[in-house]
């Protein structure tokens, strides 16, 4: 394939309208089908090659100004290629969703391009609601899924107890678990991949980033969870390893303080306000009765509202709090360093080894506080 000026000149473009009469005698000779539309005989290809090369090439350099014209249509066939292919691609984007027979819960932005659009992942459609009215429509995209979706870890050291290298068939068992889920293959039609794959091209990926944004709560950090699990899996995994996974802040409280609104992330960062609000409080030792009892007073003298989730916020809220680029905290989701710490951690808390989870649960209970239930 030639290039010229960016645009990629294919053989097809080349043999648009293009008419050619040839006649050759050769015995027994072999076609590609019943039809005779083609002839296949090895032995002919070679000869008319080389003669219609040679001849054609003269032509050429003897007719330079027919030679030109037919160059300009060529052209012209390989541009009309690339605006119909662009045309697709765009006709795709807009209809792909109804052409899969996705539910019409995505809401899709206006840009029709990967780079700088982004496809909020959220929970329910309260918060879809919300989402939706406070997001900016020319880049932002709403998903709303229904409830808590499956688990979909994949255990790979299944294969390395039993002596197995081979995960081919294990992963296709996988895959298709996958795919046994409404809401997952709803996720993954909207991301623009195919659900039944064993890789995937990060170039048929609709948006930039894609951001999971839950609820403040537990049940919000276990949809979380999930859905960080089903990306962990491969082929997924590629998604994280480019840098396009993220977690959205959304606060927890709101502490209404005259006409103003101060949003808290979460029970940590509200104590820290409340400590760094109260002189009473810093006076007082942390940790003894006595200090919970000034807490307590303390927090009582505040107007605070707590979200139930997301859907409790008004969009104007939602947009300025989590939405917004320029007051927004985003989280990327990245592997560290010790990739294999990172799995046998996903192993502990989302694998079948219950014995296994219950003992991090139990070595780990002690720095949980506030459990919301």
């Amino acid at each position: 394939m030639l290039k010229k000026n960016k645009l990629t000149i294919s053989g097809d473009d080349i043999k648009e309208g293009l008419t050619c009469v040839l006649s050759a005698k050769i015995p027994d000779p072999k076609f590609s089908s019943q039809t005779k539309d083609k002839l296949v005989s090895s032995e002919v290809r070679m000869i008319v090659e080389n003669i219609i090369n040679e001849k054609l090439s003269i032509w050429f350099d003897q007719n330079p100004t027919t030679a030109k014209i037919i160059l300009a249509k060529v052209m012209q066939a390989a541009l009309a290629r690339d605006v119909a292919r662009k045309a697709r691609e765009n006709v795709r984007r807009k209809g792909a969703l109804e052409l899969s027979g996705l539910p019409g819960k995505l809401a899709d932005c206006q840009i029709g391009k990967q780079d700088g659009t982004e496809l909020f992942i959220v929970e329910g459609d309260s918060a879809g609601g919300s989402a939706k009215q406070g997001r900016n429509r020319a880049n932002q995209a709403v998903l709303p899924l229904r409830g808590k979706i499956l688990n979909t870890y994949v255990e790979e050291v299944t294969f390395k107890k039993n002596g197995n290298n081979d995960s081919n068939e294990h992963r296709t068992k996988a895959l298709s678990k996958m795919i046994s889920s409404n809401e997952i293959v709803t996720l993954i039609n909207a991301l623009g991949l195919d659900p039944k794959v064993q890789d995937i091209d990060l170039k048929d990926l609709r948006y930039g980033k894609i951001i999971i944004m839950t609820d403040a709560d537990v049940d919000g950090s276990h949809i979380r969870a999930l859905l960080l699990t089903f990306f962990n899996n491969k082929p997924f995994n590629k998604l994280i390893e480019n840098g396009h996974v993220y977690l959205a802040q959304p606060p927890l409280f709101k502490i209404n303080k005259g006409t103003k609104g101060i949003y808290i992330k979460d029970e940590k960062e509200l104590e820290d306000y409340i400590l760094n609000n109260s002189k009473e409080l810093k006076k007082t030792k942390k940790g003894s009765k006595e200090y919970n009892r000034v807490f307590d007073e303390e927090k009582s003298k505040m107007s605070i509202q707590r979200f139930k989730g997301l859907g409790e916020m008004n969009p104007e809220e939602l947009w300025s709090t989590t939405l917004d680029p320029e007051t927004r905290n985003l989280l990327q989701v990245q592997y560290s360093k010790d990739l294999k710490k990172d799995q046998n951690l996903i192993h502990t808390l989302m694998g079948s080894d219950v014995a296994l989870r219950k003992d991090f649960i139990v070595s780990n209970a002690i720095n949980v506080q506030n459990l919301d239930i």
